[in-house]
This record gives C-alpha cells, structure tokens and sequence, in this order.
C-alpha cells in the first residue's frame, strides 16, 4: 500500500506542479531581472531614468518572488493533503510516506525517471503515436494496479461526500451489443439530452476517480478540438465526447473472468455486493460531475452484452438498450477493424496497452471474444483472419439476445438510419427524461453498404438472417 500512496503523492506534486505554473512564474522572475540588468546597462538613459527603472523592477521582483513561494508551497502541500487522506483512509501514515520518499534508491529512481521523461518529451515533441510522454507516463502509474485507482477513489469518496451523497439515485441506462452496431452512436446522441450523464475521455487515466481528477486536472485541462477516432469509420472524438471506460471497474472487482482466452458470459450468480455498492456510488459521481447532481447515468458498453441478465438484478429498473445491425454489414464491419487494429497494435504498443488496460478486448492482437453458447462449435476450424469466424460470433451473440428479447430494447441500425432521433427521444421518455429540444437528429445518417455478401458461407448467412428478423421484428 505504501507504493501505491507514494505514486499519488509523486503523481500530485507533478499535476500542481503544472496546474499552479511554477516554471511561467520562475520564467517570469528571470525576465524581470534580465530587463533591469538592460536598463542598467542602457547608456542612452539618464542616471535618474535608470534609478526609477530599478526601483520599478524591485517592486515587480517582490511580487514575482510571493508568487513564486505561494505556487511551490502549494505544490508542496497538495501531496502531503493526498497523503493525509489515505493516512485517514487506514493507509500509510504521512511520516511512513516521507521517509519512504527520501529513501536514497527511491530519490535516484524517481530522479532518473524524471530525466528520462523530459527526455522523451523533447525527443517525441508531437508524438509517435496520439499520446505524449506525460500521457503514457500518467497512464502508466493509474493502470499500474487495480489499487492505485481504488485508492484514488477512497481518497474520492472522502474528499465529496456531500456531493456524493446529494445525488439521487436514479436506474441507469445501459447501451450494449457487439461493437460496431451502433452503439456509439446512440450513445452520443443520448448525450445530448438534459441530464445524461455520461463518462467521457477527459476522465482517463483515473476513471474511478473522476471527481477527483477533475480536480487535480483543472489547471490544464485540453481543449475539446474533435478528430476522427482510431476505428476510421467518420466518427469525430474529442475529450469533451463520451465513451465507454466502466469496463476498467468490471475489471477490478472480477479479475478472475478475464483471465482466460475467452470472456464468459456472466449470470445472476455472479451478483457482487461490494461492485454493486462502489458502481452506484461511481454512478452518482459521474451524475455529480456532468449534471451537477440530478440526472441518469448512461452507459455505453459492449461488454455488457455479457451481463444481460446481471445487471437487472445488480441495478434494479435500469433499462438496457441493444443496437441491431444487418448481419453481413455487422459482421463485414467487424472483421476490418480487426484487421485494423492488428495493425495498429503491431504498430504502436501504447495503443495497445491503452485498449487492453480499459478492457476494449475486441480487435486485433487483443481479441478475446464472449464465449456464448454455441460459439465453439459455430467457430470450430474459424480464426479471426476470415469474415466467416465474424459472421459465426453475431450468431452466437444474437441468438444469446433472442432469448432476452422480452427484457431489452432493441432499436436496429437501419432504423436510426432512417428516423433515429424518433427513437432516442423514446427511449428518454422510458426513463423519464425529458429530451427538451436535443439535437438527437445530427448524429444520424444512412451508411453505406460496403458488406459483399459472397465472402460469407451461404448457410450461416440464412441462420443470421433469420435470426435477424425476429430480433427486428
């Protein structure tokens, strides 16, 4: 435990540090000196020009000097108040902490790591890859355990617990299917609505923590500036757009489920007390921080099409939406971002550590699928590298939805195509949100059809199309 406080304590000094400028300000000191010593020297003004001019610096140079001292002092204590917290919490105390820090391997290393970071930073100024230096370094420390961001959470829970406490808890709305259905889609459109609380990229890397972060990041955070996300498919993201990171606390209450080449598929019995009380509680924060404490939780996440049945009773009323896309454009669709992102991940490692750390398990070199029934045999002699092993999984997947039908909300693809902003406004209405003029209707257009039909084997081809017309029906 005490590594895990001494990285927030180490991690705090370095967000302070940036957020309270105290480099600008130190700058800003050496300029008023630089600038008096040019008077000085000036022989085209008089001794009594120069004499005011220096005395006019001195005044600067006192005010410099305060700002400089209340930014460092302020950068010392945000560290040691984090230590203290988590001294609260049953961690650490802060004299363990200190000395810890002062160890002389612990002083080299963090030494040779600073080094080593602003030498990559002014190695790799813009970057190898869409993440700087600092990115991969902060990333690096938040996914470096589980406990890292549990303990950013303790330290979350008693640092807002009015605000937390505060929220009313309403049922939370779920968008889950197999990637690229949709649901990125309705989630963004959902998003546009009064009330709608949603995770977004600002969040990473402490997405357990996002009260908390939102804190200590304040001082710089990014601009919101869109661009067409990893997948190339025309979706434009920016760190003000949401997106799907609840699969990070999946991942740290039930390690045991990702361990093996396939992800099950997860029962009532796998009810959890302890997940279930620090999901509502991470709900509310999040409906705390978007909503400023009275809205619905939604969330986008595709590997909640394996937990169908658990949330209902893990979430009581919530209300699960499953996007449904013709078979052949689906399953077309999914086996070139798996080709895609093989690439990508050969490529660029961060990335694909990035992807594995937030659970995002469903392409290239991080391909595991959702072992429904029926998967092995429909898959048996299938890899990955052939549009019919992706064919096979919609089959497993959707058959799997079938007999869920009469609790879900199916809304297909073609219909968004068509009329989506009808739809999203239904489903605001089902939760008691009122839509008030949201711009649901931009975020929908026809896609064109790129499948080609003759790479799919003709009789799993039939077997989805059926299925397809009674989940659409």
């Amino acid at each position: 435990m005490i590594f895990v406080s001494a990285g927030l304590a180490v991690l705090a000094f370095i967000l302070a540090f940036r957020a309270l400028g105290v480099v600008p300000a130190g700058r800003g000191a050496m300029g008023i000196v630089r600038e008096a010593g040019k008077t000085v020297g000036n022989k085209s003004l008089s001794d009594e020009e120069k004499e005011r001019a220096v005395q006019a610096a001195a005044k600067r140079m006192f005010g410099a000097t305060w700002s400089i001292l209340w930014r460092i002092t302020a950068t010392l204590a945000a560290p040691m108040l984090l230590v203290w917290l988590i001294s609260a919490l049953g961690g650490p105390g802060v004299e363990e902490v200190t000395l810890f820090l002062l160890r002389i391997d612990v002083l080299i290393g963090l030494t040779v790591f600073g080094v080593a970071l602003s030498f990559l930073s002014r190695l790799m100024p813009e970057k190898t890859s869409d993440y700087s230096a600092l990115d991969k370094a902060l990333h690096r420390v938040a996914f470096a355990t589980p406990h890292v961001q549990l303990a950013a959470a303790g330290v979350e829970d008693t640092m807002f617990r009015a605000r937390i406490e505060a929220v009313a808890e309403k049922p939370p709305v779920f968008i889950a299917s197999l990637p690229r259905a949709g649901t990125t889609v309705v989630l963004n459109a959902m998003a546009e609505a009064p009330g709608v609380a949603t995770h977004l990229y600002r969040d990473m890397p402490f997405v357990m923590a996002p009260m908390l972060w939102a804190q200590l990041s304040a001082g710089f955070s990014r601009d919101a500036t869109l661009k067409e996300r990893a997948h190339g498919d025309g979706l434009k993201i920016g760190y003000d757009s949401p997106e799907a990171f609840e699969e990070v606390i999946w991942r740290a209450f039930y390690r045991d489920k990702f361990k093996g080449d396939r992800l099950p598929v997860w029962t009532p019995k796998d009810m959890d007390d302890e997940a279930q009380e620090f999901f509502r509680a991470h709900f509310r924060k999040i409906v705390a921080l978007r909503c400023n404490g009275e809205g619905h939780y939604v969330s986008k996440n595709n590997g909640n099409v394996a937990r169908l049945t658990l949330l209902p009773k893990m979430f009581p009323g919530c209300k699960m939406v499953v996007p449904l896309r013709d078979p052949a454009e689906h399953a077309a669709s999914l086996y070139r971002q798996h080709e895609n992102f093989l690439k990508q991940h050969a490529e660029d490692p961060f990335t694909r550590r990035y992807m594995r750390d937030i659970g995002h398990l469903e392409f290239g070199a991080l391909h595991r699928p959702i072992d429904f029934e029926g998967f092995g045999d429909l898959t048996k002699g299938l890899t990955p590298a052939q549009p019919d092993y992706w064919l096979a999984y919609w089959i497993a997947a959707n058959r799997h939805i079938a007999t869920l039908k009469d609790t879900v909300h199916i809304v297909t693809h073609a219909r968004l195509e068509t009329d989506g902003a009808a739809e999203i406004e239904a489903i605001c209405r089902e939760i008691g949100l009122d839509p008030a003029g949201a711009d649901f209707a931009s975020h929908f257009k026809p896609v064109k059809r790129r499948a080609d039909t003759g790479q799919f084997d003709s009789a799993l081809l039939e077997q989805a199309k059926s299925i397809y017309a009674d989940l659409a029906d």
